[in-house]
């Protein structure tokens, strides 16, 4: 047996002293030892304890700062959690040490409990005044959780109070952004309420905010708001150019062309809707529509200074039919307009040879026909189910609709059939009665929260668990109980969690409530293993409360049940029953 060295022979001499209840001599002896091996981080905790004991709260926590930057620094978020949390119950009034805990949180992932710890340093400031700290700390909590609508609404608010506009301005532009992305018009509507109270002076704040999701590629969000905009005010000329844009973004000529239509019963001399429905009917090669068009549009689009489109759109015709008269002439007109005298004679050159080929014999081409009357279908080719409008000059010679009989229901043929948010309706079958709930939040604990809130808690159960765990291997029970609710959660170790909270009830000295609520417990549906482990805590309890004759049943009938579940065996052996009641089926014959 080798020699027990010094380090050991203190560690024993320790152990006495705090037997004894000398805790000021045990904590020196650790020290002793500390001095020997400083990276001794169990006797490190020994100490701490000790010197909690003996009062010396100041060089606890020294000692336990110690052991969270150990955890910390090697990536033990969740220790070095329990750690802090210790030190806080300490010292509640240091706020720093919420600022430490809502930083390791963040590292972990734990979403909420972060945003809890940042609001308590947050509303801190804010009742002492210190603007600056407490917008600081906001800027945190919306960095740790930057979808949180109502975090980026407080922060843009904080920032007006600093008379930072721009940043002010700036985040509730973000935030309308997200309530977009998410349909929740009714948040966004009362955003844009407080920007226009606030911001007087950016009557558009709305669709700035449009035009810039529609410019990052998430034109579909935009369009369900647009068109609400168009039915409230069907005038806004603005909206309707957004609405055109966000359906060309999506790549839906179809639709494209039909806000045209309806972009014109407002706006009947807007050249660049005339011009958009053009294009659009020469794109679907809709040869005839495009012509018929440009006879009515043209002297008016010539003298508004839109040549060059003009010319692209006839160039795009050219294509379509390469020796189609009206079009050559069109081009003609508009490089005679243009000043263009060598693209004019170009022209007239090949008009002139079609004119010679044709003869008198213009019905043998289609493509030579000249008016609109004679212009043959080409195949492929549709005609416009909308007789597009003209400007307003001509408006009562064409039976044009009045303002009062357009139906501005902005629909576009269901346009949004392809926009549908996907709803998940798979929700996860509860096992528990409403009354084994109810019976466990009438857990008391410490307050937790977030008061400006949080959308939902991202950070997975497995996380919330093991820091649950962490908190009662600490004595920590309240933070220990609010760890495991949040991962009771997730349906597949809601059992599990529920039976941790019932242990953390009995070593808090609630051994009542404890076995109640496991008694509780066992008459639900639980599997064949979840019933051995409510068992099994139950068992503990009836032991912690002498009921002995109680835990050795339910031991037995665990062991009946999974011979091999946990450390059945050796504690059926400690509780003196050196025959298990494990009968054969041969044993009952003659029963």
């Amino acid at each position: 047996m080798a020699p027990k060295t010094k380090k050991d022979q203190l560690i024993e001499e320790a152990q006495k002293f705090a037997q004894r209840y000398q805790f000021d001599k045990a904590a020196k002896v650790y020290e002793q030892i500390l001095a020997l091996d400083p990276s001794a981080i169990n006797q490190r905790q020994k100490l701490a304890e000790l010197l909690i004991k003996c009062g010396r709260n100041i060089d606890a926590r020294k000692e336990l700062e110690t052991i969270g930057k150990h955890f910390s620094k090697s990536g033990f978020y969740l220790k070095a959690v329990a750690v802090y949390k210790q030190v806080q119950k300490l010292f509640p009034e240091d706020i720093s040490l919420s600022l430490t805990l809502a930083e390791l949180y963040g590292k972990h992932g734990l979403i909420a409990n972060s945003l809890t710890e940042y609001k308590t340093v947050y509303e801190f400031h804010e009742n002492a005044g210190n603007i600056p700290e407490a917008l600081a700390i906001l800027d945190k909590m919306q960095s740790v959780d930057p979808l949180n609508i109502p975090i980026k609404i407080k922060f843009a608010e904080a920032c007006l109070k600093q008379e930072k506009k721009e940043d002010s301005y700036a985040v509730f532009s973000k935030t309308a952004s997200l309530l977009l992305e998410r349909r929740d018009n009714a948040t966004l509507s009362k955003v844009c309420s407080r920007v226009q109270q606030l911001f007087p002076d950016k009557p558009d704040f709305i669709l700035e905010v449009l035009t810039e999701q529609i410019s990052q590629g998430n034109a579909a969000s935009t369009i369900d708001h647009l068109q609400g905009l168009l039915r409230s005010d069907p005038k806004n000329k603005r909206v309707w150019d957004l609405v055109v844009l966000a359906y060309q973004s999506l790549g839906q000529p179809q639709r494209v062309k039909i806000a045209y239509q309806h972009y014109l019963n407002f706006f009947p001399t807007e050249p660049a809707a005339i011009l958009g429905l053009i294009s659009s009917l020469t794109a679907e090669k809709d040869f005839t529509g495009a012509l018929e068009l440009l006879d009515k549009h043209e002297k008016f689009l010539i003298s508004s200074g839109f040549l060059q489109q003009l010319k692209d759109i006839y160039q795009s015709l050219d294509e379509i039919a390469p020796i189609n008269i009206r079009v050559l002439e069109g081009l003609r007109r508009v490089a005679t307009e243009d000043g263009n005298e060598s693209e004019v004679l170009s022209i007239t050159a090949k008009l002139q040879s079609l004119n010679y080929i044709s003869g008198g014999v213009q019905d043998s081409s289609p493509f030579l026909s000249d008016t609109p009357s004679e212009q043959k279908t080409v195949p492929g080719f549709t005609p416009p189910v909308v007789e597009a409008p003209v400007p307003s000059e001509v408006v009562a010679d064409t039976g044009q609709l009045t303002e009062e009989e357009i139906d501005i229901e902005i629909d576009f043929d269901s346009p949004f059939d392809s926009f549908d948010q996907e709803s998940s309706t798979a929700s996860t079958p509860d096992n528990f009665s409403d009354s084994i709930g109810d019976l466990f939040d009438t857990i008391t604990t410490a307050p937790r929260g977030v008061k400006f809130g949080n959308d939902g808690d991202n950070s997975d159960a497995q996380s919330h668990f093991d820091l649950g765990q962490a908190f009662k291997e600490m004595g920590l029970y309240d933070e220990a109980i609010n760890e495991f609710r949040q991962a009771s959660q997730d349906a597949s170790r809601r059992v599990e969690c529920l039976i941790m909270q019932c242990a953390c009830l009995r070593e808090r000295g609630e051994l009542e409530k404890s076995i109640t609520m496991l008694l509780v417990l066992l008459k639900s549906e639980l599997s064949e293993q979840e019933s051995c482990a409510v068992k099994y805590e139950l068992s503990t309890g009836y032991e912690a409360a002498g009921k002995t004759e109680d835990a050795n049943l339910l031991l037995n009938e665990i062991y009946a049940t999974d011979p091999d579940f946990r450390d059945i065996r050796s504690r059926l052996s400690s509780a003196n029953i050196s025959d298990p009641l494990d009968f054969s089926d041969d044993d009952f014959k003659d029963f």
